[in-house]
């Protein structure tokens, strides 16, 4: 992977606290966000619910760590779980429903978190992508992602070589189409 046109892309491999996220979330684009999970919000510490009028800052969530706590209500939450590894180990076909549902989510006007557990890998691939099927290049959208979120975000460089070589050839059908 090294000799990889797009080598300059890597994220570094030793980071400094002042390269990492300072917020739980960061907005990548109006209505769009990018983050993590808090420590104490998985599944293994009890939460209550918000009241149920309780105006969240999120009207979409996209999930995307397994032992997250579920969102409130009134938050339309679209869950899949998958491990920050190749993207071989995982399904790609219901990795770009994901994002498709999260930009239809997004342009549709709601205000859309893609979180995982730390909000760098698997929330910047999905992030990546709904960026991707708004018009923006694989390059562009790592970069705009690692200037709001963090300097270190996508550092799983086969996520970053993956946008990059095979994510823009699966996209094009899915976008001619609905276009049609």
């Amino acid at each position: 992977m090294s000799n990889a046109p797009h080598h300059h892309l890597y994220a570094p491999r030793w980071v400094s606290d002042a390269q990492t996220p300072k917020f739980l979330y960061n907005e990548i684009l109006p209505g769009l966000f990018m983050g993590g999970t808090a420590d104490d919000g998985t599944v293994n510490y009890p939460a209550a619910l918000t009241a149920i009028d309780d105006d969240g800052p999120f009207d979409a969530v996209v999930t995307l760590y397994s032992w997250a706590q579920p969102m409130g209500w009134g938050v339309e939450e679209l869950r899949y779980g998958f491990a920050d590894a190749q993207v071989e180990y995982f399904d790609v076909d219901r990795l770009l429903a994901t994002a498709r549902w999260a930009h239809g989510q997004w342009v549709s006007g709601a205000r859309v978190l893609v979180r995982c557990q730390a909000g760098l890998n698997r929330s910047g691939l999905v992030t990546a992508l709904t960026l991707m099927m708004a018009g923006y290049e694989p390059v562009e959208a790592i970069t705009l992602i690692r200037q709001q979120r963090a300097e270190v975000a996508l550092f799983n460089n086969d996520f970053v070589d993956w946008l990059i070589t095979v994510a823009p050839g699966l996209l094009v059908p899915a976008e001619s189409s609905s276009a049609a």
